[in-house]
Protein backbone atom coordinates (compact mmCIF):
# COMPACT_ATOMS: atom_id res chain seq x y z
CA UNK A 1 0.00 0.00 0.00
CA UNK A 2 1.62 3.30 -0.58
CA UNK A 3 2.08 5.78 1.90
CA UNK A 4 -0.55 8.18 0.05
CA UNK A 5 -3.51 5.92 0.14
CA UNK A 6 -2.59 5.13 4.05
CA UNK A 7 -2.27 9.00 5.03
CA UNK A 8 -5.65 9.11 3.18
CA UNK A 9 -7.43 7.07 5.70
CA UNK A 10 -8.90 7.81 8.84
CA UNK A 11 -7.34 6.87 12.41
CA UNK A 12 -9.59 5.29 15.35
CA UNK A 13 -9.81 8.79 16.58
CA UNK A 14 -11.07 10.46 13.35
CA UNK A 15 -13.47 7.68 12.28
CA UNK A 16 -15.68 8.87 15.34
CA UNK A 17 -16.93 12.55 13.14
CA UNK A 18 -19.50 12.40 11.15
CA UNK A 19 -17.81 13.50 8.15
CA UNK A 20 -15.04 10.81 8.13
CA UNK A 21 -17.82 7.88 8.75
CA UNK A 22 -19.42 8.92 6.35
CA UNK A 23 -16.59 8.72 3.72
CA UNK A 24 -15.06 5.74 5.29
CA UNK A 25 -18.75 3.49 4.49
CA UNK A 26 -18.89 4.76 0.80
CA UNK A 27 -15.44 3.04 0.35
CA UNK A 28 -16.70 -0.63 1.75
CA UNK A 29 -20.16 -1.58 0.80
CA UNK A 30 -20.29 -3.88 3.83
CA UNK A 31 -19.24 -1.64 5.88
CA UNK A 32 -22.51 0.76 4.55
CA UNK A 33 -24.68 -2.47 4.60
CA UNK A 34 -23.35 -3.06 8.29
CA UNK A 35 -24.16 0.28 9.52
CA UNK A 36 -27.91 0.01 8.12
CA UNK A 37 -27.86 -3.04 10.05
CA UNK A 38 -26.58 -1.38 13.18
CA UNK A 39 -28.95 1.40 12.53
CA UNK A 40 -32.07 -1.05 12.32
CA UNK A 41 -31.13 -2.97 15.02
CA UNK A 42 -30.63 0.34 17.90
CA UNK A 43 -33.75 1.84 16.51
CA UNK A 44 -36.10 0.09 18.69
CA UNK A 45 -35.10 -0.88 22.63
CA UNK A 46 -33.55 -4.78 22.95
CA UNK A 47 -36.06 -6.27 25.86
CA UNK A 48 -34.35 -9.67 26.14
CA UNK A 49 -31.69 -11.66 24.83
CA UNK A 50 -31.21 -12.44 21.29
CA UNK A 51 -30.37 -16.60 20.75
CA UNK A 52 -29.78 -17.82 17.31
CA UNK A 53 -29.79 -21.68 16.76
CA UNK A 54 -29.05 -24.09 14.07
CA UNK A 55 -31.43 -26.33 12.90
CA UNK A 56 -31.72 -29.64 11.30
CA UNK A 57 -34.77 -30.05 8.71
CA UNK A 58 -35.75 -32.37 11.39
CA UNK A 59 -36.09 -30.20 14.27
CA UNK A 60 -37.40 -27.60 12.23
CA UNK A 61 -40.16 -29.89 11.21
CA UNK A 62 -40.21 -30.84 15.18
CA UNK A 63 -40.79 -26.76 15.88
CA UNK A 64 -43.08 -26.70 13.44
CA UNK A 65 -45.36 -29.56 15.31
CA UNK A 66 -44.96 -27.94 18.60
CA UNK A 67 -45.71 -24.38 17.49
CA UNK A 68 -48.91 -25.77 15.97
CA UNK A 69 -49.90 -27.65 19.17
CA UNK A 70 -48.78 -24.74 21.67
CA UNK A 71 -50.74 -22.38 19.12
CA UNK A 72 -47.58 -19.94 19.08
CA UNK A 73 -48.21 -17.09 16.10
CA UNK A 74 -44.27 -17.65 15.17
CA UNK A 75 -41.14 -20.34 16.03
CA UNK A 76 -39.76 -17.95 18.44
CA UNK A 77 -42.84 -18.00 20.62
CA UNK A 78 -42.94 -21.46 20.73
CA UNK A 79 -39.31 -21.93 21.60
CA UNK A 80 -40.02 -19.24 24.35
CA UNK A 81 -43.40 -21.34 25.63
CA UNK A 82 -41.49 -24.83 25.75
CA UNK A 83 -38.51 -22.68 27.83
CA UNK A 84 -40.91 -21.68 30.77
CA UNK A 85 -43.02 -24.68 30.52
CA UNK A 86 -39.72 -27.01 30.80
CA UNK A 87 -38.26 -24.48 33.45
CA UNK A 88 -41.22 -24.54 35.41
CA UNK A 89 -40.99 -28.65 35.46
CA UNK A 90 -37.68 -28.41 36.61
CA UNK A 91 -38.56 -25.76 39.45
CA UNK A 92 -41.39 -27.58 40.31
CA UNK A 93 -40.94 -29.27 43.62
CA UNK A 94 -42.40 -32.89 42.79
CA UNK A 95 -39.97 -32.95 40.33
CA UNK A 96 -36.91 -32.32 42.28
CA UNK A 97 -38.10 -34.64 45.22
CA UNK A 98 -38.41 -37.55 42.09
CA UNK A 99 -34.87 -36.28 41.11
CA UNK A 100 -33.18 -36.89 44.31
CA UNK A 101 -34.97 -40.15 44.76
CA UNK A 102 -33.63 -41.86 41.49
CA UNK A 103 -32.07 -45.10 42.17
CA UNK A 104 -28.71 -45.42 41.47
CA UNK A 105 -27.15 -48.94 39.53
CA UNK A 106 -25.06 -50.87 41.02
CA UNK A 107 -21.86 -51.43 38.89
CA UNK A 108 -20.23 -55.02 39.18
CA UNK A 109 -16.65 -54.08 38.09
CA UNK A 110 -15.51 -57.92 37.60
CA UNK A 111 -18.89 -58.38 35.59
CA UNK A 112 -18.21 -55.30 33.32
CA UNK A 113 -14.54 -56.22 32.64
CA UNK A 114 -15.61 -59.96 32.01
CA UNK A 115 -18.15 -58.75 29.51
CA UNK A 116 -15.68 -56.27 27.72
CA UNK A 117 -13.00 -58.99 27.40
CA UNK A 118 -16.23 -61.38 25.83
CA UNK A 119 -16.86 -58.70 22.95
CA UNK A 120 -13.05 -58.10 22.35
CA UNK A 121 -12.78 -61.82 21.89
CA UNK A 122 -15.84 -62.37 19.77
CA UNK A 123 -14.99 -59.35 17.88
CA UNK A 124 -11.37 -60.33 17.49
CA UNK A 125 -12.66 -64.17 16.57
CA UNK A 126 -15.08 -62.23 13.65
CA UNK A 127 -12.40 -59.99 12.42
CA UNK A 128 -10.53 -62.91 12.03
CA UNK A 129 -12.97 -65.16 10.17
CA UNK A 130 -13.32 -61.72 7.94
CA UNK A 131 -9.29 -61.98 6.98
CA UNK A 132 -9.39 -65.36 6.17
CA UNK A 133 -12.31 -65.46 3.86
CA UNK A 134 -10.40 -62.02 2.39
CA UNK A 135 -7.18 -64.72 1.80
CA UNK A 136 -9.77 -67.16 0.21
CA UNK A 137 -11.37 -65.08 -2.17
CA UNK A 138 -7.86 -64.17 -3.32
CA UNK A 139 -6.38 -67.83 -3.97
CA UNK A 140 -8.96 -68.41 -5.40
CA UNK A 141 -8.74 -65.25 -7.96
CA UNK A 142 -5.29 -66.76 -8.30
CA UNK A 143 -6.30 -70.22 -9.06
CA UNK A 144 -8.70 -69.10 -11.69
CA UNK A 145 -6.08 -67.00 -13.02
CA UNK A 146 -3.79 -69.96 -13.38
CA UNK A 147 -6.66 -72.07 -14.86
CA UNK A 148 -7.56 -69.37 -17.52
CA UNK A 149 -3.88 -68.88 -18.64
CA UNK A 150 -2.77 -72.55 -18.81
CA UNK A 151 -6.22 -74.28 -19.57
CA UNK A 152 -5.11 -76.40 -16.52
CA UNK A 153 -6.84 -76.81 -12.84
CA UNK A 154 -3.96 -77.27 -9.98
CA UNK A 155 -5.87 -79.55 -7.47
CA UNK A 156 -3.38 -79.11 -5.30
CA UNK A 157 -4.62 -75.86 -4.77
CA UNK A 158 -8.29 -76.45 -4.94
CA UNK A 159 -7.73 -79.19 -2.02
CA UNK A 160 -5.95 -76.26 -0.24
CA UNK A 161 -9.19 -74.02 -0.82
CA UNK A 162 -11.18 -76.87 0.42
CA UNK A 163 -9.36 -77.55 3.72
CA UNK A 164 -9.06 -73.27 4.84
CA UNK A 165 -13.29 -73.66 4.12
CA UNK A 166 -13.72 -76.43 6.36
CA UNK A 167 -11.23 -74.95 8.75
CA UNK A 168 -13.70 -71.79 8.88
CA UNK A 169 -16.94 -73.49 9.07
CA UNK A 170 -15.57 -75.17 11.99
CA UNK A 171 -14.96 -71.96 13.70
CA UNK A 172 -17.73 -70.30 12.62
CA UNK A 173 -19.54 -73.12 14.34
CA UNK A 174 -17.97 -73.00 17.66
CA UNK A 175 -18.53 -69.09 17.42
CA UNK A 176 -22.63 -69.75 16.78
CA UNK A 177 -22.50 -72.22 19.53
CA UNK A 178 -20.77 -69.61 22.22
CA UNK A 179 -22.85 -66.51 20.84
CA UNK A 180 -26.01 -68.99 21.75
CA UNK A 181 -24.79 -69.49 24.88
CA UNK A 182 -24.21 -66.15 26.01
CA UNK A 183 -27.52 -64.97 24.59
CA UNK A 184 -28.69 -67.75 26.85
CA UNK A 185 -27.80 -66.14 29.66
CA UNK A 186 -28.35 -61.86 29.08
CA UNK A 187 -31.69 -60.82 30.48
CA UNK A 188 -32.21 -57.99 27.96
CA UNK A 189 -32.79 -60.48 25.16
CA UNK A 190 -35.74 -60.11 23.17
Amino acid sequence: MSEAKSWERPTMAEADTPQVAAESSAVSRSAAASERANERSSARPVKGIVVTVRMTTDDADDLAFVQAELGAASGPDAVREMIRLVAALQHDETHQSAKTQRPVAAVDEALLAEVRDAVREVTTSYNERTRQLHFIGHNWNQIAKVANATGKVNTDALLGVERALVEIRRQMTADAERDAKVLAVLPFQS
